[in-house]
């Protein structure tokens, strides 16, 4: 005689696939383009507080977007600044 026991359900928060695809997909363009990263992981974040539930990849994927596009911007205005200190002929 055989026994199975089924393990009990876990109860969780039920995370919304489409905003934890938008996170990822976010979190990787923060590396590959910052501000589309701004844009896609700030909806990624918006729709997981519609949802319910606490998106930690969104928000990385935001900062990260926000400090890499301030760091290119930085990097754009130091590059034109040491261009217009060329002196010319």
């Amino acid at each position: 005689m055989t026994e199975t026991t089924s393990a009990p359900a876990v109860q969780g928060a039920v995370q919304d696939p489409q905003a934890n695809t938008l996170a990822i997909v976010g979190f990787i363009l923060a590396f590959i383009a910052p501000p589309i990263g701004i844009v896609v992981s700030a909806i990624a974040t918006s729709k997981a507080g519609k949802a319910g539930f606490d998106s930690k990849l969104a928000k990385w994927g935001l900062g990260l977007s926000i400090v890499f596009t301030v760091l290119y911007l930085a990097l754009v205005a130091a590059g034109i600044w040491a261009a217009m200190a060329v002196p010319t002929m």
